[in-house]
Formats: C-alpha cells, sequence, structure tokens
C-alpha cells in the first residue's frame, strides 16, 4: 500500500476540526502602521480555519494584498467589498500553498493587477497561479521590503513594512508549522529563523492566528523547540535502530495520534537533516540509526 500523500494527511485532520469553527465574519482589523488584516476561510490545517490577508498601503489606499488565499467565491467578495474602497495595485505572495493563493487569480483578474511572488514560488505554481512580477531578496514593492526565508517553502518571502513582519508560514498565531520533506527543507528553515531573530526588533504577522508583538521572542521559542525535537530524535537513536514509526510514537509522545500521519512528515525533514551533517543515517531496511 503506497504512502498517504500531504494532502491526504492534511485531509484527515481537517476533518477533526469541530463544525462552525470558522463561524465568525471576517473584518477588515488594523495590526500595524499601514497594515490591515483580513482573515478569510480557507482549506488550511487546523487548529487555524483562516488565511490572514494583509493589506499594506495608507488608509485610503492604493494597497498591496498579501496572500488572498480563499478559493471560496462568498469569501472573495468579501475582500472585493474591502477593495473596494482600497484600490488594489498589486497581489503579493508568501509562498505557493493552496490556502496562500487560492484567490489570487480571481482577485488579479478582477482589479486588473499584477501577481508578485519570488521565481521559486513561480516555478511551483505553474499551470495554477499565473505569477507576473518575481521578486529578489530585498527588494521593495508597493511599500513592503522582501525577505527570503526558504525552509518552509523553497521560495517562501516574508514582507518587512516599517517595524513589522509579514510573516506568511515562518511561524504561526495559532497551531505549529509543518516542515514537509518533499518540499520543504528542516535545516534552511532553521537558518531562515535564524536570519529574521538577526534583524532589528518586530511584530511578526503570522498567516495564520493574531499579530505576534514580541517577535524575537516567538522566533527563539520556535528555535528552541525545534531543537529539542532534533535532540528527542538523536537521543531516541542512541540504543539500536529504529523505524520511522516508532521514532514518531517516542519523540512525538506528546501529540495526538490523529496527528502522528503529519508527525512523521517533520520526522523525516529531520532525519533528512540529521543524515546530512552525519549525525544520523539509513540502513536499506529503511531504519534509522546512529
Amino acid at each position: 500500500m503506497s504512502e498517504p500523500t500531504v494532502e491526504a494527511l492534511y485531509e484527515q485532520v481537517r476533518a477533526l476540526a469541530p463544525a462552525g469553527a470558522d463561524d465568525a465574519p471576517a473584518t477588515l482589523q488594523p495590526v500595524a502602521p499601514g497594515i490591515r488584516v483580513l482573515a478569510l476561510r480557507t482549506p488550511t490545517l487546523p487548529p487555524a480555519t483562516r488565511t490572514n490577508v494583509y493589506l499594506v498601503g495608507p488608509e485610503a489606499g492604493p494597497v498591496a494584498v498579501i496572500d488572498p488565499g480563499s478559493p471560496y467565491p462568498e469569501d472573495q467578495a468579501i475582500l472585493d467589498q474591502v477593495l473596494a474602497g482600497l484600490p488594489p495595485v498589486a497581489v503579493l505572495l508568501t509562498h505557493h500553498h493552496g490556502d496562500h493563493v487560492g484567490g489570487a487569480m480571481a482577485l488579479a483578474a478582477r482589479w486588473s493587477v499584477p501577481i508578485a511572488a519570488h521565481a521559486a514560488t513561480a516555478r511551483r505554481l505553474t499551470g495554477r497561479v499565473t505569477v507576473t512580477r518575481t521578486l529578489e531578496d530585498g527588494e521593495a514593492v508597493c511599500g513592503a521590503t522582501a525577505i527570503l526565508t526558504p525552509g518552509h517553502a523553497e521560495g517562501h518571502l516574508c514582507y518587512a513594512v516599517g517595524d513589522a513582519t509579514i510573516a506568511g508560514d515562518m511561524v504561526a498565531g495559532i497551531g505549529t508549522i509543518l516542515i514537509d520533506p518533499s518540499e520543504g527543507d528542516m535545516a534552511v528553515y532553521f537558518a531562515s529563523l535564524e536570519r529574521l531573530l538577526a534583524r532589528p526588533p518586530m511584530t511578526l504577522l503570522p498567516a495564520h492566528g493574531p499579530a505576534i508583538p514580541d517577535g524575537h521572542g516567538k522566533l527563539r521559542e520556535y528555535l528552541s523547540h525545534r531543537r529539542l525535537r532534533e535532540s528527542k530524535v538523536v537521543s531516541a537513536l542512541r540504543d539500536r535502530p529504529r523505524a520511522v514509526a516508532e521514532l514518531v510514537a517516542e519523540v512525538y509522545s506528546d501529540t495526538p495520534r490523529a496527528l502522528w500521519g503529519l508527525a512523521e512528515r517533520s520526522m523525516l525533514a529531520h532525519l533528512a537533516k540529521l543524515a546530512r551533517e552525519q549525525r544520523a543515517v539509513q540502513a536499506g531496511d529503511g531504519r534509522w540509526s546512529r
């Protein structure tokens, strides 16, 4: 039997979300100078049920729209109603995942505006979303400066706006971030967290959940959490070779069993990092050891 895809694992976890979890109306809220947020329903990973759409620009517009992720016509209509008083000039994407780009094409067509993203994101979106402008690290567009932060996804961008950073899926205000080895890299993700931590103090504005005023504190928390997981993996490999399922049961014993399928993806990302560092090795039978 073939292994379930990440998309199938996502669907299994979404099915656990309680009914009515995302029934609250979406309302536009200021979160930082020159930035407002509208949390729209998306097929994202619980406990999140929405993706934050950020509008960057002056009070009366024009604005750049970052991550219009909802594929649902009723939520797209809410965004259109908001934009009727705030003329958009561009769509900016943090990365290629569906809960960040689901409404990008509809919005670009409705308002005749370009879609901008990193070149790696553009490649990932071929056939789904047409990126008409590629952004490089450090490039400023519509008052936002792109910061290349791969790891969760190869072309992931954050956007710095004054003392705030729109963080995409680098961190979350609700839930955690999955690093999947099919399109992410744990070592690169560590480096991107460190890169953000080296920047001046900031408010982090994640794609899911509320603003994080102590951005550096959250980045240190994420680094500590990932390093603790990694140390548990290394410890679990000391005694004898282990199958991945055994490692998940031990290292993610604090995680609900229903999430172990996704935990296995993160486990594989940790193991790939350790293997490159010559701290773990995989045998022919698939088991791992030190």
